[in-house]
């Protein structure tokens, strides 16, 4: 009896070889559309390389991105994983609807008072994977809008005057200070700001170091600040962070 045909490999695995089929479809980590033959439609919101990894719990990926996006202090600025501050989107919200290359573009090339990483491609496309893991598939996170404080006029001079020829900060009253020589000051004063455990920052802290920083760390490049009666006070009052989110209340 002569044997029976090979099976026709149909859908994805027409022009690609299977792998971590255990862990599910191949759209199951890598979205598109398996029933299509054309290529544009097959590969329709495509994720690829190091992306594609969000979906395989334990993936060395994931462990490298997690650490990335901590180390980079993403969560200063935006809540991922239902953590971080919210000075900026929330990208629990918003990973899901974006192709890989609008996320990649975003971190590559970052918006105004958000800092430049450095990132190429790579990097970026694994950072993609812990947001794609953290952020919610269908829709149903809370989303809230940014709202920034009024700045007050002493505010943004006293920012401009003592930080942000070398920082930038996005704050609760908006973008301050022009400046890339420093580090981006955006949720100086939060937990998910990147730093040691023994060198988190706090209005004591913060004060000690204008007033003289190489006191506190003996290479440090800036320059001691001359702080004016009522100076700090409006610096704190510009780097304070938005309440967190109110819990919702069932049935209201």
């Amino acid at each position: 009896m002569a044997a029976p045909p090979p099976a026709v490999a149909v859908g994805c695995l027409a022009c690609h070889a299977p792998h971590y089929a255990s862990d599910g479809g191949c759209v199951d980590c890598h979205r598109g559309d398996a029933r299509a033959s054309r290529p544009a439609l097959a590969h329709h919101r495509l994720l690829g390389g190091a992306a594609a990894a969000w979906g395989l719990p334990a993936s060395p990926v994931l462990t490298r991105a997690a650490a990335l996006r901590d180390s980079l202090g993403c969560r200063r600025c935006h809540v991922t994983g239902g953590k971080g501050e919210r000075l900026a989107i929330a990208l629990d919200t918003v990973v899901w609807a974006r192709t890989q290359a609008e996320l990649r573009q975003a971190l590559m090339r970052p918006a105004l008072a958000m800092p430049d990483f450095g990132l190429g491609a790579t990097g970026a496309d694994t950072l993609v994977a812990a947001l794609l893991r953290d952020g919610d598939r269908f829709g149903g996170a809370s989303r809230y809008q940014v709202r920034f404080r009024a700045g007050s006029e002493d505010s943004l001079q006293a920012f401009a005057r003592l930080c942000g020829g070398c920082h930038q900060a996005l704050t609760g009253e908006g973008r301050q200070g022009v400046g890339t020589a420093g580090p981006n000051l955006s949720g100086l004063l939060g937990t998910f700001y990147p730093a040691a455990a023994d060198s988190a920052w706090n209005p004591e802290r913060l004060e000690r170091w204008l007033r003289n920083p190489r006191a506190m760390r003996a290479g440090a490049t800036m320059p001691p600040v001359a702080l004016k009666p009522g100076d700090l006070d409006v610096v704190l009052r510009a780097l304070a962070l938005p309440p967190p989110a109110t819990p919702a209340v069932p049935g209201r």
